[in-house]
C-alpha cells in the first residue's frame, strides 16, 4: 500500500505518533463507529476512506516506520510533522510578547518609585536580561 506524508494520519485517527498499535486500533473503532463514518451506515464516504487509508498505514508497523521516515524528511529540521507547527510559533511569539510586557512595566514601575536615573539605567540592563533568559525557556519550550 502506498500512503501519502503530506496527510497527517496521526490527526486523521486523533492518536498521539507514539500511540500504541492497540491505541490505534481504538481510534480508529471509535470514529469509525461514533461519528457513523461508514458509508453503508450514511456515513461520509471520502471520510471514511481517508480514515481507513489512515488506519492502514498506522495499523501495520512496518508501513508505519515507513510512513514516519517519509515525514521526518518532508519536515524542516527541528520542526514538528504537521499541522499544529505553526500554531505553536505563533504561541510561543505570544507568550514572548506577553512575558515581555510584564517585564517591562515592572521595570518601569521600580524605575518610577526609586526616581533614580542611575538605578534605571541598571533595571534596564537587568530587564534586559531576564527578557533574554525568557525567550530562550519559551523557545525550549516550543521545542519539546
Amino acid at each position: 500500500m502506498r500512503f501519502r506524508p503530506e496527510i497527517d494520519y496521526y490527526e486523521v485517527l486523533q492518536v498521539h505518533p507514539r500511540a500504541s498499535q492497540d491505541m490505534v486500533k481504538k481510534a480508529y473503532r471509535t470514529l469509525m463507529g461514533e461519528m457513523g463514518a461508514h458509508p453503508d451506515l450514511g456515513g461520509d464516504e471520502e471520510r471514511a476512506k481517508l480514515i481507513n487509508e489512515a488506519y492502514t498505514v498506522l495499523g501495520d508497523a512496518d508501513l508505519r516506520g515507513a510512513y514516519d521516515r517519509a515525514r521526518a524528511r518532508r519536515s524542516p529540521q527541528g520542526a514538528p510533522p504537521a499541522g499544529g507547527a505553526g500554531v505553536d510559533h505563533v504561541a510561543a511569539f505570544l507568550q514572548k510578547i506577553v512575558l515581555s510586557a510584564a517585564v517591562v512595566t515592572a521595570g518601569m514601575m521600580l524605575a518610577r518609585l526609586l526616581e533614580n536615573p542611575v538605578l534605571s539605567l541598571a533595571d534596564l540592563v537587568v530587564m534586559v536580561g531576564v527578557l533574554l533568559r525568557i525567550w530562550s525557556q519559551v523557545a525550549a519550550l516550543g521545542r519539546r
